[in-house]
């Protein structure tokens, strides 16, 4: 049956180590093309270009992964182990094997990523080096290419009943979370306590009447790469210090309320908790089911890598949802609510594109699916539109028929 569900993913005749090389190039030969596409248009025409391809950049990443790792499980270790033995008879090895596994792939998808960053750089005229977007590919595969790999070497333990691929699902988790950290300073993300002033007054403020225990309020600089944003964690938030730019107060007092709502509804423990959920599940299955399991294998190893993320990117959005209700049922305000997504809407550097598809690996959901979870219940839909329209936000983009 393996065989059988491995023919019908590539035929016999086709060469693993020829399917290999092609995964390998395939995401840099894509943004090549979409580069040469995009650089041919006026400015605004390029940014929708670009905006276009870059929207299937983490579901790219996470494709080439799976399909590595199931054409290296099927054929392509013992064909590519044996070409290089041919040449060098000395390099037949255990390590040898993880070094061919590993190492072709985080550099396929390093360049794939850098020249991702270089045509961010020039599409959206960052002011970025050389250094700063080798730094950001470089780390963002640490925090995502990387911990895939050894979710993909976890499992593999796992279905052959080792009980050490428990122990490589968890250092994946651990070094996502040192790589993700890295790459927000990379991106020139620096948290940068308030210990005074108006801003840290009103979120404070604001805390205390959402009854919200803050510990800490972040203001983070812009800097080169136009950040432009809020967050929250466990009991402290940060602002990007443009928000003033493009907000009004009230505006960004809406935006203080939403994420201190992440703050007081626990988001940040509650994924951790959905990520031990959910993996610990799937260990379970498998180590139960292993025999029974193993005549699926390739078809296990796409659900291996693709589930997971499309579950806990679905909870994200949910919690990005129920932090915009509890903000707009604090301040009683969802026009406010709606102009303030509206405006960080119309001044994102690149344009917003979607589809149901790409949706499944967004962490956030789209504006125009917020838009109407905040209407919903408080607005006319005829007055949501005349919110958008004095926005200057295209109608169509904030609500579907």
């Amino acid at each position: 049956m393996t065989n059988q569900i491995a023919t019908l993913l590539a035929p016999t005749w086709v060469s693993p180590a020829l399917l290999l090389g092609g995964v390998l190039l395939l995401p840099i030969i894509l943004t090549f093309c979409f580069r040469r596409i995009a650089v041919r248009g006026h400015e605004e025409a390029q940014k929708i270009v670009w905006a276009a391809y870059r929207k299937f950049g983490r579901l790219i990443l996470v494709m080439t992964v799976a399909c590595w790792w199931v054409i290296w499980d099927w054929r392509g270790r013992s064909d590519l182990i044996s070409t290089v033995h041919q040449r060098w008879p000395a390099f037949e090895t255990p390590f040898s094997w993880a070094l061919l596994f590993w190492v072709p792939l985080t550099v396929g998808l390093g360049i794939f990523l850098f020249q991702c960053y270089t045509v961010d750089k020039a599409i959206l005229r960052l002011k970025w080096t050389v250094a700063d977007t080798l730094r950001q590919a470089w780390w963002r595969v640490v925090s995502f290419v990387i911990p895939l790999l050894m979710v993909a070497a976890g499992f593999d333990s796992i279905l052959e009943g080792r009980v050490r691929g428990v122990v490589w699902l968890f250092a994946a988790g651990v070094v996502a979370k040192i790589g993700t950290g890295f790459l927000r300073r990379a991106e020139g993300m620096k948290f940068n306590a308030l210990k005074s002033g108006e801003l840290r007054n009103r979120a404070l403020s604001l805390a205390n009447r959402m009854a919200v225990t803050l510990s800490r309020v972040y203001v983070v600089p812009a800097g080169k790469g136009h950040l432009t944003n809020a967050y929250g964690m466990s009991n402290a938030i940060a602002l990007t210090d443009n928000l003033g730019k493009y907000l009004t107060k009230a505006q960004i007092d809406y935006v203080i309320a939403h994420e201190l709502a992440h703050v007081k509804l626990k988001h940040a423990r509650k994924q951790l908790l959905l990520w031990i959920t959910v993996f610990s599940t799937m260990v379970l299955f498998l180590f139960l089911f292993r025999q029974r399991a193993m005549p699926f294998r390739p078809i296990l190893q796409f659900v291996a890598m693709v589930g997971p993320l499309i579950a806990l990117y679905y909870c994200s959005r949910r919690f990005e949802y129920s932090a915009d209700r509890e903000a707009v049922d604090f301040s009683d305000d969802p026009e406010t609510a709606i102009r303030a997504l509206a405006n960080l809407h119309k001044f994102r550097e690149l344009p917003e594109a979607h589809d149901r598809f790409t949706e499944l690996f967004m962490t956030h959901p789209t504006f125009a699916k917020r838009v109407q979870a905040i209407a919903n219940g408080h607005m006319l839909a005829d007055l949501v539109a005349d919110i958008l329209e004095d926005s200057g936000v295209s109608v169509s983009s904030g609500l579907s028929p």
